[in-house]
């Protein structure tokens, strides 16, 4: 069964006790919350990570749609969940080598990873990867595009202050390491480029 849930005008706290008891006591295989606030949609979709569930968000008409689907096993208990891979960008380069070359590996490399599903549920920027999210920045179409599509995008707010770019962030958020280590031990996969 298909459900829809409108959690517009309710926060994150007061939707995700509805979205639970939905999902215990309806038998779902899926179903789709209606929220007006990207904020608001990033924080449930943390909810449901914390809750080890799959969500992928949506946007549509300035309106957000979180999708939540589980795949129920035979034994009806337990739950097939898909790969949740993060990805720590620790630098403006791909590899070590040739500056040039490392610079048009990583250009590459983010215009495949937006064309290729599934997607990774968080990119994460440290060092001198931070310069990568901010404005000027020739990745920021496909960042932008990665965003859309419910790719959580951070920054460390350390590293953005040590390089003076703060209030340069174009694309995500700025995180602490606190929130960037959570992110990182929460992915099933974490690839370090």
């Amino acid at each position: 069964m298909d459900h829809k849930i409108d959690i517009r005008g309710m926060t994150a706290n007061q939707s995700w006790p509805l979205i639970q008891k939905t999902i215990n006591e309806m038998g779902f295989s899926s179903i789709t919350t209606v929220t007006d606030s990207l904020e608001k949609a990033r924080e449930i979709q943390s909810m449901a990570e914390d809750n080890k569930m799959n969500s992928f968000l949506e946007e549509s008409s300035g309106e957000y749609l979180i999708h939540f689907s589980q795949t129920v096993l035979q034994d009806g208990e337990k739950y097939s969940l898909p790969n949740v891979s993060v990805v720590v960008i620790s630098g403006c380069t791909l590899g070590r080598g040739e500056q040039e070359l490392g610079k048009a590996l990583m250009k590459s490399y983010f215009y495949h990873l937006r064309q290729c599903k599934p997607y990774p549920k968080s990119i994460i920027f440290i060092n001198g990867g931070v310069a990568l999210t901010v404005e000027d920045s020739e990745l920021l179409k496909d960042l932008r595009t990665l965003a859309e599509k419910g790719v959580e995008i951070l920054s460390s707010d350390t590293c953005l202050k040590f390089y003076g770019l703060n209030s340069s962030l174009a694309v995500g958020r700025a995180a602490s390491m606190k929130e960037i280590v959570r992110r990182m031990n929460s992915g099933e996969n974490t690839i370090v480029l």
